[in-house]
């Protein structure tokens, strides 16, 4: 093959092939998501659920694009789903426990905090 006949050096060469990609490839989207990453480098655990939470959100977007579709809207790309920060919320709606967090941690008994 000559310098020059390669069938995807068009393709390559055009300056849009990195949203094309990820546009076919959602998981490469969601973990390459800055704020994904923004969210999951607050805590270990918000790092956790990040990482465990790809088909849960992926299933808030579809839902999301039939929404669309049916009111007559277009629908947003994945990409620009992932900009609106869905973790934050469904996160908050995790109990406490689920994030780390005890009504100890928040309320400690007073009995250990007095010595008489």
């Amino acid at each position: 093959m000559a310098l020059g006949d390669d069938p995807l050096e068009d393709w390559l060469a055009g300056g849009d092939w990195g949203s094309l990609l990820l546009a076919e490839m959602p998981r490469a989207t969601y973990y390459s998501s800055p704020a994904g990453g923004q969210f999951a480098g607050e805590s270990p655990r918000r790092r956790q659920f990040y990482e465990q939470n790809y088909q849960d959100i992926y299933g808030d977007f579809l839902g999301e694009v039939g929404r669309a579709v049916r009111a007559g809207r277009e629908p947003a790309r994945f990409e620009e789903f992932l900009d609106t920060n869905p973790w934050t919320a469904r996160y908050g709606r995790l109990s406490q426990a689920a994030r780390g967090m005890t009504g100890m941690m928040a309320n400690p008994r007073t009995r250990f905090l007095f010595n008489y």
